[in-house]
């Protein structure tokens, strides 16, 4: 009988064979051995969140925001609102300036944050200016003598409106507050990366600082790094006391005999909690914090949630595989080696210098998933071999091993290859997410491909004729299901299920274009609507004229520009046309204010509410406003002018971008301003946005050019690219479709999650093709027998995959991340419309494009 396997399959078969066989033993303990090595170092994995990984620095835009991050400030922005709950009340009180003051001082030493940008009613860069008799006089809204007073509560309101900023530092009703800030990414002095997780977490203490009424110190049991007993070196504003408090870490700071400061770690058993009542504690009050970092933090603090829903999946796996193969003990050792593929995904990535970040929490499910599909189909071929041929466990493995390793190996080539293409998208985390993907594939190569084959030559079974009845009394009631199902390859059958394909491709087709690049949703979509960071958000815009959400647009022009007429007046212009844009809250810039400056020279009168044109009175008009207001830069040369978006969804930000280019466009070439996009955080929105609908494309391009030419190389058949690619591409167009109907957006996460989600697809054409290729051209048989037998094989697995995996992601709708309720809805799709494509339309094409050699030209 021919092999239609190439020589070089026939060769890797022979040469690697004895290696996982011969030597089980040593095989094991290889194995063992990097499995030892690799679980260390999956436990010293953290997780890892940046902002500039989540941004493509080579973006124009974000050139822009480079260039001019120190003068203007930058995107990773945190808002931390302080607001009344009481009905009518406003800020002008005793007991709510005490807390803003407190809270102002917490927020600027808190550890990462730029604390030349930290802006509140207490800090010396909140200025107001008004007209007296003489001249102008100018100070702190709130002055540095400031006592509680009635009157002085008074002056503060009155300055307060003077300022001109309400609805930025004080909301719009009066009766909430802000204190805003930026976080640094790297520390200035020792140039390490801020930690965001631990970032988030410092403002939640902060938070509760002032809306807990008790407060937990934390002392020393005895003396320790020269500190003395009863020391305190923590305080929590809620109870840490836990079943694992004792063996938590915490962090001390000791000034050291240099002056300088040394951090120390003692474990919770070495202290003891004293409870007393929180003298920050303000009953009337709620504070409401939004920014990245504290999205990052609460979407990290769901990682333990998200691992818990990963032992769910496993063990899920682990009993509906028990019952496809009517034994627990052989079901446990696929599964006990998806746990490992992943163990070893996760060591390797820390092994290579790599952390998890938070939005790649789900990749570690994808391995999973993929091992899953791999594990399955080796498991169901050693179960023919022993339930159909009678061969023992030994046997079994063997031959399993020699079916099973070059369609195996070749789909996880399609996986590289197709994982390999989300490297051209020009974001750090894709990269690291794609990465993250390829060091899985490593790990189930080694794990299902040589660990699985070898570990089933030791499975025993206590009653070996029951388990081959098992085997044999499943598939005799799947038996009809499989006659039924090979008809398809009669050409009747095959054209009408391909109409059927082509008209849900069209179908999917027209519906996918209505599908969105970057957000659709209000808030962060990763977290459901009812968390507390998106009730946070949707408060802050409620009660305040700005949010997080902010387009900075640099006009450059020359030096000492905000005294040359032309070019303020020009700026101007473009603020007020922003300011009438749809999806625009407000604008600030400095010609804005210098326009309110001037006014006020005229006691407010309407009609000369303008900017003068004369440079000496623009002079007066600027004075108030230091470059250390981020409103202009050193010379003047560059003024931006910020655009408070209404939300950031995709559509807004689509349609903002393309209104400031409007403008642009209008301008003559000889203008004296040029307008550059963009800062802000909607500037480094606009930017992912336009880096992935840009490669989007092309990443799809390079994902099934290269899928092909790997399952061409594998099958040397146009019917084995058709037949194994067409379906794939069908399920991905089909997807784009199910994003539009559940309103998910194109965003990076996603975007790598559908693409390695392919992957499965691509399992299952190949594991299909290669069994029925092999009855067709090795075995002679008629198509339709083919098929049938190819089912029987291993299209029951196929399926199998498909309800195990669809069951297990199904209880991701439980989850508290939003993200991985879309994801799982998304996936779940996936599974299932992969499994029904391969095996239906997979054999439709073959009716047509595969043919015995015995009946070539018949």
């Amino acid at each position: 009988m021919h092999d239609s396997r190439s020589a070089f399959a026939q060769t890797f078969v022979r040469v690697t064979e004895p290696l996982v066989f011969s030597k089980r033993w040593l095989t094991l303990t290889v194995m063992a051995v990097m499995t030892a090595f690799l679980g260390w170092h999956a436990t010293q994995l953290r997780l890892d969140a940046g902002f500039e990984k989540q941004i493509p620095l080579e973006h124009e835009y974000i050139q822009i925001y480079k260039q001019y991050e120190q003068e203007f400030g930058g995107a990773n922005v945190t808002l931390i609102a302080l607001r009344q709950t009481s009905s009518g009340a406003d800020i002008y009180t005793e007991e709510f300036m005490a807390t803003l003051q407190e809270l102002s001082n917490a927020v600027y030493y808190t550890p990462g944050m730029d604390r030349s940008r930290v802006s509140s009613l207490f800090t010396p860069n909140v200025r107001y200016l008004e007209v007296v008799e003489g001249g102008f006089q100018g100070g702190n809204v709130v002055p540095a003598d400031f006592r509680p007073t009635p009157a002085m509560l008074e002056r503060v309101r009155s300055n307060v409106d003077k300022a001109g900023i309400v609805g930025r530092l004080v909301g719009n009703e009066h009766n909430a507050a802000m204190v805003y800030g930026e976080l640094l990414e790297r520390d200035p002095i020792s140039g390490e990366r801020l930690d965001y997780v631990d970032t988030a977490h410092r403002l939640e203490e902060v938070r509760r600082r002032f809306t807990e009424p008790r407060q937990y110190e934390l002392r020393l049991k005895r003396p320790a790094h020269g500190l003395e007993e009863n020391h305190r070196v923590a305080t929590r504003y809620r109870d840490p006391r836990g079943p694992l408090f004792g063996f938590q870490t915490i962090e001390i700071a000791v000034v050291a005999e240099d002056g300088g400061t040394e951090t120390h770690r003692i474990r919770g058993r070495d202290v003891k909690v004293v409870e007393s009542q929180n003298a920050d504690y303000n009953p009337d009050i709620d504070i409401h914090i939004i920014g990245f970092a504290k999205a990052v933090g609460d979407i990290a603090d769901s990682a333990l949630e998200v691992f818990s829903f990963f032992g769910l999946t496993v063990f899920l796996v682990w009993l509906l595989l028990a019952w496809y193969c009517g034994s627990l003990k052989v079901a446990l050792i696929p599964t006990a080696c998806g746990i490992l593929a992943v163990i070893w995904e996760l060591g390797m990535l820390h092994l290579f210098g790599y952390g998890l970040d938070p939005f790649a929490v789900l990749m570690p499910f994808i391995v999973l998933a993929i091992s899953t599909s791999h594990g399955i189909q080796i498991t169901n071929f050693w179960l023919n071999e022993t339930a159909d041929n009678g061969k023992g466990a030994f046997d079994a493995a063997v031959a399993t091993y020699r079916r099973l390793v070059i369609p195996g190996i070749s789909a996880l080539a399609t996986n590289f290859v197709g994982f390999g293409t989300i490297l051209l998208i020009p974001i750090d985390i894709v990269r690291e997410m794609a990465v993250n993907a390829m060091f899985g594939l490593v790990a189930i190569v080694l794990c299902k491909k040589v660990l699985l084959p070898c570990l089933l030559t030791f499975a025993t079974l206590k009653n070996t004729s029951r388990f081959r009845a098992h085997q044999q009394r499943r598939d005799r009631l799947l038996a009809p299901i499989w006659n039924g199902l090979a008809r398809i390859t009669e050409r009747p059958w095959a054209l009408t299920t391909l109409l059927a394909g082509t008209a849900l491709w069209a179908s999917g087709l027209i519906v996918a274009q209505d599908l969105k690049i970057g957000e659709l949703h209000e808030g962060v979509p990763e977290l459901r609507p009812t968390s507390r960071y998106n009730l946070d958000s949707a408060r802050i815009v409620d009660d305040f004229s700005i949010g997080v959400d902010v387009l900075k647009v640099v006009g450059e022009g020359a030096p000492d520009g905000c005294i040359d007429h032309g070019i303020v007046s020009l700026i101007d212009r473009f603020g007020w046309r922003m300011t009438n844009t749809d999806g625009v809250q407000s604008t600030l810039s400095l010609p804005k204010l210098q326009r309110q400056v001037f006014n006020s020279y005229v006691e407010s009168n309407p009609k000369l509410n303008a900017l003068p044109r004369e440079s000496q009175a623009l002079v007066v008009t600027v004075q108030p406003f230091p470059s250390s207001t981020g409103l202009l830069n050193e010379d003047c040369s560059a003024i931006p002018v910020l655009v408070f978006t209404k939300d950031h969804k995709a559509e807004t930000i689509d349609h903002i971008v393309a209104e400031v280019n409007r403008f642009i466009d209008e301008l003559p070439p000889d203008a004296p301003v040029q307008f550059r996009l963009a800062t802000g955080n909607v500037g480094v929105m606009a930017a992912v946005n336009d880096v992935i609908e840009q490669t989007e494309g092309t990443v799809l391009l390079w994902l099934f050019l290269g899928i092909g030419l790997c399952v061409l190389f594998s099958f040397r058949s146009i019917a084995g690219l058709v037949c194994v690619l067409v379906p794939l591409a069908l399920v991905h167009v089909v997807s784009y479709a199910v994003m539009v109907w559940l309103e998910i957006g194109v965003k990076f996460s996603n975007l790598a999650v559908a693409a390695f989600a392919a992957g499965i697809g691509v399992d299952y054409g190949i594991y299909i093709y290669s069994v029925l290729e092999e009855n067709v051209l090795q075995k002679g048989m008629a198509l339709r027998e083919a098929y049938a037998d190819t089912l029987h094989q291993t299209g029951k697995a196929v399926i199998f995959t498909a309800l195990t995996l669809g069951a297990t992601v199904c209880t991701w709708m439980f989850s508290e991340l939003q993200f991985q309720v879309d994801m799982g809805i998304l996936l779940t799709m996936m599974f299932f419309a992969n499994a029904v494509a391969a095996v239906l339309l997979l054999p439709a094409f073959a009716a047509f494009l595969l043919r015995p050699p015995s009946r070539i030209g018949v």
